[in-house]
C-alpha cells in the first residue's frame, strides 16, 4: 500500500502562516515541537513519556525494543537536531546591515543581538521540528541552554575539512597532549558536568586517519577540492630521537624486521643501525608514495596511535565528567576506514557515530556493519541535501535540482533510518546559507537563505516528519508521507 501523499507547490505555506499556523513566536519557549502534534506526551527535555525507564539525572542509553536515548527525566528520546546555528551566518557584508536592521544591534558581543540571535535559533528549532542543537554550534555563546545539546571537543584537530598540517598531528604518547587534553576538558568538559540538557560530547569530527582520508579529491558531497593530506603514522615517525612517538614506531619495527637491512629495502633507506632511524628526522615522505610499501605498518602504527589517543582523551574527560555520554570521533563514512579502525573507535564510544552525505540506500550496508561489529546504536552526526543557486554555486551536500526534490529525499532518508532499533538521531547540517562572497569553495546549505526567508517545502517536510518523530522511531504505520514536487 503506498502510504504518500502529493504535495503541489501552490498548497506550500508561506512563511508567515506556516508559523502562525504552528503557534509559535519569536519569543516562544524552547520546548522541542517533535511529537507534540500527534497528541505525544513529552517531558521538558523532549523525552516521550509513555517510554519509561529509571530517571539518573543526565542523558544516558538504553536497549529495551530499540536502543534510545534517555532523558534525565527517564524517558526515552531520539535525536532529530541542527547544526550550524552560528551568529557568524548573519554578520557577512552582504546581510549584517540587515540583522542589524531588525535585531536592533549588529555586533556579535552586543547583548541585544546575542538574545535576538538566540531567541531566533530556538524559533527555527521549533518551526523545523528539531529537538537538538548538535555537536556544530559554539554553545559557549548561547549561556544556559535549555535544549538537549551536543557539545564538540577538539583534543587534536585534524578533522579533513581543515586540511590538516604536519604539525596538527600530535604526539599523544607525550605528556604534552595529556597536558592539552587536560586544557581542553577543564574549560569545556568542566562547566558541563552537571548540566543536564547536554546529552554528549562527541571528539574530532571526520579526521584524517588513513590514506583514503588523505587522497587529493575535487569537488565531492562531503568537501573539496582538497590537495593530498600527511598521515598520522607519517608525521610521528619523522619526529626526532626525543619524541615518544617516534620512539613506539622504531620499537614496533625493530619487533617486525629481523634487522634494519630489512627495513631499509621496504623504505628505500640506508641506515646502518635502529640507532640511527631513531635519531633521523624529517627521513620519509609524511604522505602516501607509491614507492613505500608501508601499508602494512602505516595500519599497525595508526592502531596503537589511536589506543593512545583514546586512551588519555577518554580518562581525561572522565576526571572531569563521569555522567554523560562520549560519541567519540565522527567517523567519514564517505571515506571509510577499515573495519579494524572502526572496531577501535567504537570500542571506546558509547554510540556509532558517523557522517554520510548521500541517501539511505547509499550507506545502509555500511552501517549494518558497524552495528553488527560495535553492538551499540548509530547516530548521524551531520549530513543533508542541498540546492545550488546563483549565491551558492558549490553547496555542500548531496546536490538536487529543486527544494522539493531537497524535501524528499529527507523525507525518504528520515523516514526509512529511525525506525530501525538501532538509530537514535540524525543532525542536519545546516542552519543558514553561506554565499559564496563568504565561503568562495564549498558553501553551507542551509535551511533559509541568509535574510531568514525558509526554502519551503522544507520547513512543511521536517515539521512534518518531527511531529512523528516517535511514531517512526516505534515502527508504526504512518499513512500518506509526503512527496513534494514544483
Amino acid at each position: 500500500m503506498d502510504n504518500r501523499v502529493i504535495m503541489k507547490e501552490k498548497n506550500y505555506y508561506t512563511r508567515r502562516n506556516f508559523v502562525k499556523t504552528m503557534g509559535l513566536g519569536m519569543a516562544a519557549a524552547a520546548v522541542p515541537l517533535t511529537g507534540w502534534l500527534q497528541g505525544e506526551r513529552l517531558d521538558r527535555y523532549g523525552g516521550l513519556e509513555s517510554v519509561s525507564f529509571k530517571p539518573s539525572g543526565f542523558f544516558r542509553l538504553e536497549k529495551a525494543d530499540r536502543w534510545w536515548f534517555v532523558t534525565p527525566g527517564g524517558h526515552g528520546f531520539l535525536s532529530f537536531g541542527m547544526n550550524h546555528p552560528d551568529p557568524d551566518y548573519m554578520l557577512q557584508d552582504y546581510n549584517r546591515e540587515f540583522w542589524a536592521k531588525k535585531f536592533g544591534a549588529g555586533e556579535r558581543n552586543n547583548p541585544v543581538f546575542k538574545k535576538a540571535f538566540i531567541e531566533k535559533v530556538m524559533h527555527d528549532l521549533k518551526v523545523f521540528g528539531m529537538n537538538t542543537i548538535g555537536t556544530h554550534a559554539r554553545k559557549e555563546y548561547y549561556g544556559t541552554l535549555t535544549v538537549p545539546y551536543i557539545q564538540g571537543l577538539f583534543f587534536v584537530t585534524i578533522p579533513y575539512w581543515k586540511g590538516p598540517v604536519v604539525r596538527d598531528f600530535a604526539d599523544v604518547y607525550g605528556q604534552a597532549f595529556e597536558n592539552r587534553c587536560d586544557l581542553v576538558a577543564k574549560r569545556m568538559v568542566e562547566p558541563r558536568r552537571d548540566d543536564p540538557f547536554l546529552i554528549g560530547y562527541t571528539l574530532t569530527d571526520c579526521p584524517v586517519l588513513t590514506d583514503n582520508d588523505a587522497a587529493a579529491h575535487g569537488q565531492d558531497p562531503w568537501g573539496g577540492p582538497a590537495p593530498q593530506l600527511p598521515t598520522w603514522p607519517r608525521v610521528l615517525r619523522n619526529l626526532g630521537a626525543e619524541a615518544p612517538g617516534k620512539k613506539v614506531f622504531v620499537a614496533m619495527m625493530k619487533e617486525k624486521y629481523t634487522n634494519i637491512q630489512s627495513f631499509n629495502l621496504v623504505y628505500h633507506t640506508g641506515f646502518t643501525s635502529w640507532d640511527a632511524l631513531l635519531e633521523a628526522r624529517n627521513w620519509s615522505p609524511v604522505k602516501s608514495s607509491r614507492e613505500i610499501g608501508d601499508g602494512e605498518d602505516n595500519m599497525a602504527f595508526l592502531l596503537d596511535i589511536l589506543q593512545q589517543y583514546y586512551k588519555v582523551a577518554y580518562a581525561t574527560i572522565r576526571k572531569y565528567d563521569s555522567n554523560h555520554l562520549i560519541f567519540g570521533d565522527i567517523i567519514n563514512a564517505q571515506t571509510p576506514p577499515p573495519d579494524e579502525v572502526v572496531s577501535l573507535m567504537t570500542g571506546y564510544s558509547d554510540v556509532v557515530t558517523y557522517q554520510f552525505y548521500g541517501d539511505y540506500d547509499e550507506q545502509v550496508r555500511l552501517i549494518d556493519r558497524w552495528s553488527e561489529m560495535s553492538g551499540k546504536p548509530l547516530f548521524h552526526a551531520d549530513s543533508s541535501f542541498s540546492v545550488p543557486y546563483k549565491e551558492m554555486p558549490n553547496p555542500i551536500g548531496a546536490v538536487c535540482p529543486d527544494t522539493p526534490t531537497r524535501a524528499n529525499r529527507f523525507i525518504d532518508f528520515a523516514t526509512r533510518a529511525f525506525p530501525r532499533h538501532d538509530f537514535i538521531g540524525w543532525n542536519w547540517c545546516g542552519w543558514m546559507d553561506a554565499w559564496e562572497q563568504w565561503k568562495p569553495q564549498r558553501q553551507h546549505s542551509g535551511l533559509q537563505d541568509p535574510f531568514g526567508n525558509y526554502h519551503h517545502p522544507m520547513p512543511e517536510a521536517m515539521s512534518w516528519f518531527g511531529s512523528r518523530l516517535y511514531d517512526f522511531g516505534r515502527n508504526r504505520n504512518v499513512k500518506n508521507i509526503p512527496v513534494y514536487h514544483a
